[in-house]
């Protein structure tokens, strides 16, 4: 048969070890908790007017640019636009000067306009962490020029002239 033991616990040792393990066990729950909690999704709510929704946009196709000027250098941003998506995007400096002061910006360019071509939503692009805000520049460039393209401002230029 077994023996019955007998297990003698002193309060001071029960609150010693027992309290900060219970804390513990509190702590890591509420760690599970609000890392693995639903993640809400953006329905469009918080988005920012330069940000279209993908399902709802349809753009003029073609060629458009803008010019970005920094401290007296310029670069040209062209976007090739389909009529549902952007096809690419290149980064065409102005002079020799941009290309050896601002490397970077060829780079985020090229980044961004692979994963656009690759049909990535431009709310839904990612940036490295050593280019992240060389590529949020480039994307707002790049938000600009895909306003400019969009067929509802097409309709409400013609509406207003």
């Amino acid at each position: 048969m077994a023996k019955t033991k007998i297990i003698v616990l002193k309060l001071k040792k029960l609150l010693q070890y027992g309290i900060p393990a219970l804390l513990v066990l509190i702590l890591f729950l509420l760690m599970l908790l609000f890392f693995s909690g639903s993640k809400k999704k953006n329905n469009g709510a918080d988005a920012s007017p330069l940000t279209p929704t993908p399902s709802a946009v349809s753009y003029r196709a073609g060629v458009y640019n803008s010019l970005i000027t920094l401290n007296d250098t310029s670069m040209n941003l062209e976007v090739i636009v389909d009529t549902d998506r952007v096809k690419a995007v290149h980064l065409t400096y102005q002079d020799e000067v941009a290309a050896v002061m601002y490397p970077l910006f060829e780079i985020a360019a090229t980044d961004i306009g692979n994963q656009l071509a690759a049909g990535t939503d431009i709310s839904e692009l990612t940036f490295s962490d050593s280019n992240r805000y060389t590529q949020m520049y480039i994307t707002e460039e790049i938000q600009k020029v895909l306003q400019k393209a969009t067929l509802d401002n097409e309709l409400s230029d013609t509406l207003t002239e």
